[in-house]
């Protein structure tokens, strides 16, 4: 996992070039101005969710994907994240393959960070996580999730 902000986004785009077309779009795009919904860029190598929602209180489960990278990047409001080790944690749902998720139970070394206006998350398939968590209160945030193939 790579946690930062998108200021320094350039640290990261040698990590591939989705990943750094990703990035870039992330810093340069006013997605205030964009409706909530699929944005594709890549056909289905590489696209884009824009989401607006209230965080909500921390679960028992983390999602995890086989098909995609995450980047999680926060435009507006705070939110919580939690990180595990996918291979390390026990299955709670088994993997859809059409939808590209399982879910995987919490445990003791789950790792909770804050995020705020600007920070992103790079997470692949081993990083199993939860999203959206509250950190004091429900609050409103407005995320875009970009997916890339693997």
């Amino acid at each position: 996992m790579v946690f930062d902000k998108i200021e320094n986004y350039r640290l990261y785009t040698q990590l591939s070039p989705q990943i750094a077309k990703a990035l870039k779009i992330a810093a340069e795009t006013d997605f205030e101005e964009i409706a909530d919904g699929k944005y594709t860029i890549d056909s289905d190598e590489l696209y884009y969710l824009v989401q607006r929602y209230k965080t909500a209180p921390v679960t028992d489960k983390l999602e995890a994907h086989k098909k995609y990278i995450d980047i999680q990047f926060l435009v507006k409001g705070p939110e919580r994240i939690g990180y595990g080790y996918g291979n390390e944690l026990k299955q709670a749902i088994a993997y859809d393959e059409h939808k590209d998720i399982g879910f995987l139970y919490a445990d003791k070394d789950t790792t909770f960070l804050n995020m705020t206006h600007g920070n992103f998350a790079v997470l692949w398939p081993d990083d199993a996580h939860m999203p959206g968590r509250q950190i004091d209160k429900p609050l409103d945030v407005l995320k875009i999730v970009f997916k890339i193939r693997v």
